[in-house]
């Protein structure tokens, strides 16, 4: 099966193109730049998408039905999680 774009519509590789080409002012600019020295991952993070499995923790409420909430697991919370499963697994 082939899809093919409807007529008038812009490929997502246009649309990234053009959001990236779109003027932004020096204080944007010097902001997005402060941003990216604090965006830091950490490393057991990247341990975990290197391996292809990411601990989590499901926060629905019980009896929720259709859909699931919850959040990555990372730093004291994950070394937390890591310790029990090393522990249960000895």
């Amino acid at each position: 099966m082939v899809i093919r774009p409807t007529p008038g519509s812009r490929p997502a590789q246009e649309e990234e193109k053009a959001a990236e080409e779109a003027k932004k002012s020096n204080h944007v600019q010097r902001k997005i730049a402060a941003r990216k020295d604090l965006a830091k991952v950490d490393q057991q993070l990247v341990d975990q998408f290197v391996v292809g499995r990411l601990y989590a923790v499901v926060a629905s409420r019980p009896g929720q039905s259709g859909r699931c909430d919850g959040y990555i697991l990372e730093g004291k919370e994950l070394e937390f999680y890591l310790r029990k499963i090393k522990a249960k697994r000895s």
